[in-house]
């Protein structure tokens, strides 16, 4: 190996690690102490009837005990996101009236900043008894109680219920309370698991629809590169993970600003921006063209490269911008096991933000590093050739497909009008494409390449703040005004609100909400295979569920807030809500028959 080579891979691989331990340890110091990841006991519940005899108009005492470190929202809470905590009191033949709760405790929160109202320690529930029948009995009493605990954190929603023990003197108390839990993120989770879940979810990033374009590009430049030295493949793998960690840190560094400015930002949120989506169009189709062969990026003096080396002997700037494409890819959709990890992430400190998107990002990553550490497996590789020139050609269509995917996405989110402006911004940049391959020829002076390509972005820019913008605005203010109109779809699915969410919850009527956007492929995936069967479409009638969808594809903090309660950071997200039990049953994020049955039971 040259010497400059090796300076070169060591420079990579000590960034990279240097890196990796800074963040790690820097979190570890900020944040390990002041998170409770081991969630909250259930609060113990004790009921007591009045020592005298049970008449209309006694009071039956509720003594409910928040463990330390805890504290519940109280039966009023200061915003609609928030869960207020509620009292189901039954026995046979007696009628109790509402509960008579203490007076809550004002408190201000950082993480909500918000000033909230929360019980804390012991209280003291008082419930009226209405009117009793000849046959009541005390004995058959049966209690629930919802509630929403927090700390550092707040945890879903959850119920204890809690039944009746006879005591002397007519006292009684509860026997062991058995917790429904909402999630599945069950309170015994640990910092390392929830890491672990964001690093295997970031290695199925790789499986997922939003990935399969750059996955065949690297493919094929594992197959180019087949035969290079193990060195030289270990420089490539430390450019490509850069790429990687340093767009999920940038990322990570957009949600933390976000954040800091008491904004809403989930998992996937750039593709909610139509500017990112024009960008993205832009991108995709010179890079196509590339693919193609309508121009190549010369260097002055050096060998040529193209725009990524997938094409050719790959360089390491290459390498780099193809960590960097499949961050940009990937993120519309969240992972199996990647929604639970981030849903935490993001309600956590900026140290710890980076963590997790660190973990997530070297999940990504693992694959080539593994490839790498192995290098016998591209021997399982077919043999470079003639055919890799057609193979080429079809990686451009793909590109070129998933822009055409963007601008139906650009439809979808903000109409006709919109979407035909983004599909203007990538014809352009097609057209500019075949103009570049004419006029910076190789055999021409190199000042031409720099100056095209800078004046090619300034009129990009300037066509999308003087024109673009202002009508995309336009119409996702006509496109939102539409939607507000329409409660009930054509398919049955209502729209999602709170409002409308509480007014079925009331009706004690099962809800089945689902969380889409129309960039995540995966959503999609799952509604055209599972959500649209005759299976599961009988599942929902036979429970008679009301069917909710939360559109997650411009942003909305009312489906923020949503996501925050099912402890999940994007999209796709499915739950089933029972207001008997007060309770959510998250459901996975690659949906199953079985699945939503079960959770429908």
């Amino acid at each position: 190996m040259k010497t400059n080579e090796k300076k070169t891979l060591a420079t990579i691989w000590s960034h990279l690690m240097f890196g990796v331990l800074l963040c790690a340890a820097f979190a570890s110091a900020q944040s390990f102490e002041s998170i409770d990841l081991n969630g909250m006991q259930p609060p113990k519940v004790e009921i007591r009837y009045p020592e005298e005899t049970t008449r209309e108009g006694s009071l039956v005492s509720v003594r409910i005990t928040i463990p330390d470190g805890w504290h519940v929202n109280a039966n009023i809470v200061a915003d609609d996101f928030l869960k207020p905590s509620t009292l189901n009191i039954q026995a046979r033949g007696i009628q109790f009236g509402d509960p008579i709760w203490p007076e809550p405790i004002k408190e201000y929160s950082e993480a909500l900043d918000l000033e909230n109202l929360v019980f804390k320690g012991t209280l003291t529930v008082q419930i009226p008894i209405q009117k009793l029948e000849a046959d009541y009995d005390t004995s058959t009493t049966n209690l629930d109680f919802g509630y929403q605990a927090c700390s550092n954190i707040c945890l879903a929603p959850q119920t204890v219920h809690a039944s009746l023990e006879l005591k002397s003197l007519g006292q009684s108390s509860l026997s062991s309370p058995a917790l429904d839990s909402p999630s599945k993120k069950n309170d015994s989770e640990s910092l390392t698991l929830l890491l672990l879940l964001a690093f295997v979810g970031g290695l199925i990033l790789n499986l997922m629809p939003c990935v399969l374009p750059v996955l065949f590009l690297k493919l094929f430049s594992l197959i180019r590169n087949a035969h290079e030295t193990r060195s030289r493949l270990w420089l490539l793998t430390g450019a490509l993970v850069l790429g990687v960690l340093i767009s999920f840190w940038i990322l990570a560094g957009i949600v933390a600003l976000i954040k800091a400015g008491s904004g809403n930002a989930g998992w996937g949120f750039q593709f909610q921006n139509p500017g990112f989506i024009a960008f993205m169009v832009v991108l995709l189709s010179a890079f196509a063209m590339n693919l193609f062969g309508a121009f190549e990026i010369f260097l002055p003096g050096k060998t040529l490269t193209r725009m990524d080396a997938a094409t050719r002997k790959e360089g390491l700037a290459g390498a780099f911008f193809s960590g960097i494409l499949m961050v940009l890819l990937s993120t519309p959709c969240s992972a199996p096991f990647l929604g639970t990890a981030m849903g935490f992430a993001f309600t956590q400190s900026t140290s710890i933000l980076f963590l997790f998107f660190t973990v997530a990002a070297i999940g990504l990553a693992f694959p080539y590093i593994l490839v790498a550490i192995f290098p016998q497996i591209r021997q399982i590789l077919p043999k470079p050739g003639n055919w890799m020139t057609i193979f080429q050609k079809i990686l451009g269509v793909f590109l070129l497909g998933t822009a055409i995917w963007l601008v139906w996405v650009a439809f979808q989110m903000i109409g006709s009008s919109g979407a035909a402006i983004i599909l203007g911004f990538g014809v352009i940049a097609i057209l500019f494409s075949l103009a570049f391959g004419k006029i910076a020829r190789p055999d021409k002076p190199f000042v031409r390449e720099p100056v095209l390509l800078i004046a090619f972005c300034l009129i990009l820019l300037a066509g999308w703040f003087l024109f673009g913008k202002v009508a995309i605005e336009t119409a996702i203010k006509e496109k939102a005004r539409i939607a507000a109109e329409e409660t009930l779809s054509d398919d049955g699915w209502y729209r999602y609100s709170q409002k409308t969410f509480d007014a079925f919850a009331n009706e004690n009527r099962v809800i089945f909400v689902d969380v889409t956007a129309d960039w995540c492929l995966t959503c999609k995936t799952n509604e055209a295979v599972v959500l649209s069967s005759e299976t599961v479409q009988g599942l929902f009638a036979q429970a008679d569920a009301i069917l909710m969808r939360a559109d997650y594809t411009l942003e909305s903090p009312e489906v923020t807030e949503l996501l925050r309660k099912l402890g999940r950071s994007g999209v796709p997200a499915y739950a089933v809500y029972k207001p008997q039990t007060a309770s959510w049953n998250v459901l996975p994020e690659i949906l199953t028959t079985d699945a939503i049955e079960k959770a429908l039971k």
